[in-house]
């Protein structure tokens, strides 16, 4: 019984996955043809339902005002939520919003660890991003004492062992 429901309802589940990615694909289509307005409209359900490069992306706009008014305090919860759900594009940004008290207060101890999970998070064809990570996180640490470098770490680890799976994303899923 249980399996003839699995198996009934799998071709809903894989219809989904396919739908949302076309649904994103046409949302960064929007965005990078400078169509900003219509780029937020399609992301945000996305977004809202936790993909975590629409949730991204819709930071990005709101830190950088595109096709919103600028708010560096809704770009970094946006990347909050992104960066929380394994996007080192976001956790880097957000590190650099804590690294200049930009939307939230200045915390280095903050930025070190998101700066230290962007630069692992990275996959081997974004090297440069992971390099620009690892530069900031080395800016960071001039400013930092030993015991916040050691918090941070401690941090960075927690987050690690509590979300393992984010190692594995898949290279379109950023």
């Amino acid at each position: 019984m249980l399996k003839s429901i699995f198996l009934g309802l799998l071709p809903v589940v894989c219809a989904v996955t396919p739908v949302a990615a076309q649904s994103l694909e046409r949302a960064e289509a929007a965005y990078f043809r400078g169509d900003y307005a219509d780029a937020m409209e399609m992301m945000l359900p996305l977004a809202e339902e936790g993909d975590r490069h629409a949730q991204y992306l819709i930071g990005f706009m709101h830190e950088r005002g595109q096709g919103v008014p600028k708010d560096p305090a809704k770009g970094a919860e946006w990347y909050g939520r992104a960066a929380e759900r394994g996007n080192p594009f976001a956790q880097n940004n957000l590190g650099v919003l804590y690294k200049h008290g930009r939307g939230v207060s200045q915390d280095y101890v903050m930025a070190y660890k998101w700066f230290d999970l962007a630069a692992s998070g990275y996959l081997p064809a974004e090297l440069g991003h992971r390099e620009r990570a690892v530069l900031n996180q080395q800016d960071i640490v001039a400013k930092m004492t030993p015991e916040q470098v050691s918090e941070a770490q401690k941090l960075a680890e927690e987050f690690r062992e509590a979300n393992a799976g984010f190692a594995d994303r898949p290279p379109r899923v950023r």
